[in-house]
Protein backbone atom coordinates (compact mmCIF):
# COMPACT_ATOMS: atom_id res chain seq x y z
CA UNK A 1 0.00 0.00 0.00
CA UNK A 2 1.51 3.30 -1.01
CA UNK A 3 0.91 6.71 0.48
CA UNK A 4 -1.97 7.67 -1.85
CA UNK A 5 -3.82 4.40 -1.23
CA UNK A 6 -3.39 4.84 2.51
CA UNK A 7 -4.72 8.40 2.34
CA UNK A 8 -7.76 7.28 0.30
CA UNK A 9 -8.48 4.37 2.64
CA UNK A 10 -8.20 6.67 5.67
CA UNK A 11 -10.54 9.22 4.07
CA UNK A 12 -13.12 6.49 3.32
CA UNK A 13 -12.87 5.17 6.88
CA UNK A 14 -13.41 8.64 8.36
CA UNK A 15 -16.31 9.43 5.98
CA UNK A 16 -18.09 6.22 7.06
CA UNK A 17 -18.00 7.42 10.67
CA UNK A 18 -14.80 5.78 11.84
CA UNK A 19 -12.80 7.38 14.59
CA UNK A 20 -9.02 7.41 15.10
CA UNK A 21 -8.09 7.02 18.76
CA UNK A 22 -4.73 7.57 20.34
CA UNK A 23 -3.23 4.38 21.72
CA UNK A 24 -2.24 4.40 25.39
CA UNK A 25 1.40 5.01 26.16
CA UNK A 26 3.47 1.86 26.32
CA UNK A 27 5.91 0.83 29.04
CA UNK A 28 8.83 3.05 29.94
CA UNK A 29 11.98 1.37 28.63
CA UNK A 30 14.36 4.10 29.81
CA UNK A 31 17.19 2.93 32.02
CA UNK A 32 16.41 3.69 35.64
CA UNK A 33 19.27 3.20 38.06
CA UNK A 34 18.75 1.80 41.52
CA UNK A 35 15.07 1.02 41.14
CA UNK A 36 15.18 -1.98 43.50
CA UNK A 37 16.60 -1.55 46.96
CA UNK A 38 16.83 -4.34 49.49
CA UNK A 39 16.74 -3.10 53.06
CA UNK A 40 19.65 -4.37 55.13
CA UNK A 41 18.65 -6.86 57.76
CA UNK A 42 20.32 -9.64 59.71
CA UNK A 43 17.58 -12.07 58.73
CA UNK A 44 18.63 -12.15 55.09
CA UNK A 45 21.76 -14.12 54.20
CA UNK A 46 23.19 -12.67 51.00
CA UNK A 47 26.10 -15.14 50.97
CA UNK A 48 23.92 -18.25 50.76
CA UNK A 49 24.72 -18.85 47.10
CA UNK A 50 28.46 -18.20 47.40
CA UNK A 51 30.80 -21.15 47.54
CA UNK A 52 33.96 -21.04 49.71
CA UNK A 53 36.20 -20.43 46.69
CA UNK A 54 34.40 -17.17 45.95
CA UNK A 55 34.96 -16.02 49.54
CA UNK A 56 38.65 -16.96 49.33
CA UNK A 57 39.06 -15.07 46.07
CA UNK A 58 37.36 -12.00 47.51
CA UNK A 59 39.51 -12.09 50.65
CA UNK A 60 42.69 -12.48 48.58
CA UNK A 61 41.68 -9.61 46.31
CA UNK A 62 40.89 -7.29 49.21
CA UNK A 63 44.18 -8.07 50.92
CA UNK A 64 46.09 -7.57 47.67
CA UNK A 65 47.82 -10.97 47.80
CA UNK A 66 46.91 -12.54 44.51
Amino acid sequence: MNREELKEATDRYLKEGGKIEKLPDGPNFNFQRYTVRVPKSNGLDLTALEDPSTKKQRKAFESGNL
